[in-house]
């Protein structure tokens, strides 16, 4: 199955402040961490959308528990397929699901994962309600982008 991802963080570097994952079929989750923003760029075009979401299951978790909550919702997939947008959001995935809920090393929780990474300007979507910066409707208009009419 492939999944949709993107991320919100503060500044390039800065910590994790979001993560959304669409699945194929459009079952979604979206994790805001309790991670601050402080970053003026990230506070004033981010954080006033960071709500604005239709996921299935939304959940504000600890960033060390956001990559727990990515497992469970991809499940029992034994070979699942990230795509995303950006380089940085398949590295932010993969340090989510790679770091245990104390902050140390969780082993690999897939018998194998692939991922993608596709260049697409995914605004303007025809997606009605899309909010550009908001880590739900940018995988959301990912996968509308990739998908098409399946979306």
């Amino acid at each position: 199955m492939r999944y949709y991802v993107d991320c919100e963080f503060d500044g390039h570097n800065g910590p994790l402040l979001s993560i959304a994952i669409v699945r194929e079929d459009g079952e979604s989750l979206h994790i805001e961490t309790t991670e601050p923003a402080r970053d003026p760029w990230v506070v004033e075009n981010v954080m006033p959308h960071m709500g604005k979401h239709m996921a299935g299951v939304s959940l504000q978790v600890p960033v060390t528990m956001a990559g727990r909550k990515l497992v469970a919702f991809i499940g029992t997939d034994e070979a699942p397929t990230i795509v995303a947008d950006s380089p940085v959001d398949i590295a932010r995935f993969c340090t989510a699901i790679s770091t245990a809920a104390g902050g140390g090393y969780a082993p690999f929780a897939f018998p194998r994962m692939s991922f993608e990474v596709r260049d697409v300007d995914c605004y303007p979507t025809a997606l009605v309600g899309a909010v550009q910066h908001n880590a739900w409707w940018d995988a959301m208009a990912l996968r509308h982008r990739l998908q098409g009419d399946r979306a």
